[in-house]
């Protein structure tokens, strides 16, 4: 009993000690310690809100503290707080218990205070009992021109309908090298339309969203410009926080990220498409160069990089790297592909498909458990001078339906494949396969930072046929191929 009571009296004693120390206030000022003297907002475009960053005040005191006034410098500012929980941009009164912290949260909206690529800074500014301090915010704020969507286009029915929001671009358009563009929705270029994307230009794209080039529209990308000479397209995500910088699947509607119609036609050159969900697609090509793409990038695809769907495709100095299924997937069509890196060292999730899959027919399955098959010609796959490689046993994978044509050939490319033949599925002893290179070393630099030149001890070195070098004779970088012996496989040449 007599436990019981001195456990109870200390109990009380403790509880007594405590409630005093919290409730004694510090009469003088303190210097509170922050988590940061500068707050780095990442970069916004000029009408969208930025992400919530956070600012942790820290009373290193004994003594619970107010603190007086906590506001912005500037009263117009452009940034807005939020105080333990309230928001305001000045607020007074502000408790700290002792050796305690409160938390600012921080956000920007640019709104009418933007103009091209400005550094906004502002100061929070903390008053307490005559001590002055401050913590710096700094964030970069670009302009851009926006396309939202006006008209709404109903896919299907029942169940199965989608809705696709877009936006038609005026006819003849050109974006300007500086310009940035950004997309809610579809982009759709139209029918006798043609759309002119210039070196330099960069192009984003919110969540679901994408570029439609329809039936008899153009899309040119930076056509005709020599590739190492910098000032590349981008396409990317809208998302500019450096945690989003490799993140695959941002942007890509139910179309895909940049839909190709039947008969639109595109040239695509010195351009990064990256972070897509599936970032092209091809839709039953009526004319031969539906697709030409040169001296370009397609990275972290969370999906299929190149969907071709019967499509019509000419590429030349291509590299597809990162893809959470299929980096090529041809279903039907007319594809050339030339010194083209297909590299998938996927390693986000368990990749059971190839870098690279050729096929002439698709089998669908109906709602009742039941499948069709529809044959589509695989009419010509030629790749000359290419690697398909990867993390996988097997990244190059041939399905065949006897019933239609399934025209290949690979001709002086490394290959990675499954040593058994059986699960391998064709043998490259057949006339489909000219020179080919099995399972060496292509010595990439740095497939975690999407780096694929060669090392010195690459195997892929000198190891080309000559008419394909000849026909794309500079690579990916504008280097001279076959200056220093025969030309290299892939789209990078290396030179000492």
């Amino acid at each position: 009993m007599k436990n019981i009571l001195l456990i109870g009296v200390l109990l009380g004693l403790i509880t007594l000690v405590s409630c005093r120390k919290d409730n004694i206030v510090r009469s003088d000022g303190v210097e509170l310690r922050f988590s940061a003297d500068t707050v780095f907002l990442d970069t916004v475009f000029n009408t969208v809100g930025s992400s919530t960053y956070q600012l942790k005040v820290y009373n290193p005191a004994r003594e619970k503290v107010i603190i007086d006034n906590i506001r912005l410098e500037n009263p117009a500012s452009c940034y807005r707080l939020n105080i333990n929980g309230k928001a305001g941009n000045n607020r007074s009164n502000i408790e700290i218990l002792p050796e305690d912290s409160v938390y600012i949260f921080i956000e920007i909206t640019p709104g009418a205070c933007s103009s091209p690529e400005m550094v906004f800074e502002d100061r929070i500014l903390f008053e307490n009992k005559g001590t002055r301090q401050n913590v710096h915010v700094v964030s970069l704020v670009w302009d851009a021109i926006f396309h939202f969507p006006n008209k709404f286009l109903v896919a299907g029915s029942g169940q199965n309908s989608v809705v696709i929001p877009y936006s038609v671009i005026d006819c003849n358009t050109i974006w300007q090298s500086g310009e940035r563009h950004v997309i809610y929705g579809y982009a759709v270029v139209n029918d006798g339309c043609e759309l002119n994307i210039q070196p330099g230009a960069e192009v984003y794209f919110h969540q679901n969203s994408g570029l439609w080039v329809f039936n008899g529209g153009s899309l040119k990308v930076a056509e005709g410009f020599q590739p190492g000479n910098g000032d590349s397209v981008t396409f990317m995500g809208d998302r500019l926080e450096p945690s989003y910088e490799n993140i695959p699947g941002q942007w890509g509607g139910v179309l895909g990220g940049i839909f190709i119609d039947d008969s639109a036609r595109c040239v695509i050159n010195n351009a990064v498409i990256k972070n897509a969900e599936n970032a092209i697609r091809l839709d039953s090509a009526q004319f031969n160069d539906q697709l030409v793409i040169t001296n370009s990038y397609i990275l972290n695809t969370s999906r299929t990089a190149l969907f071709g769907g019967f499509g019509n495709v000419k590429a030349e100095n291509l590299v597809i790297a990162n893809s959470g299924f299929y980096g090529l997937f041809c279903y039907g069509g007319n594809y050339e592909f030339r010194h083209c890196t297909f590299a998938n060292y996927w390693t986000q999730s368990t990749r059971t498909v190839p870098a690279v899959y050729l096929t002439n027919y698709f089998d669908f399955n109906n709602a009742d458990g039941s499948s069709f098959r529809v044959v589509r010609p695989l009419q010509k796959a030629y790749f000359g001078n290419c690697i398909v490689y990867g993390n996988n046993r097997q990244e190059l994978q041939i399905a065949e339906d006897p019933s239609d044509q399934m025209n290949y050939e690979f001709n002086h490319s490394l290959l990675k494949l499954d040593r058994d033949l059986d699960d391998r599925g064709f043998n490259i002893d057949d006339p489909e396969f000219v020179a080919p290179l099995v399972n060496l070393d292509p010595g990439f630099v740095d497939t975690d930072k999407n780096s694929y030149d060669l090392e010195s001890n690459s195997q892929a070195i000198d190891q080309g046929n000559d008419p394909d070098a000849l026909r794309v004779n500079l690579d990916i970088r504008g280097r001279i191929r076959n200056i220093d012996g025969d030309p290299d496989l892939g789209a990078f040449e290396f030179q000492k």
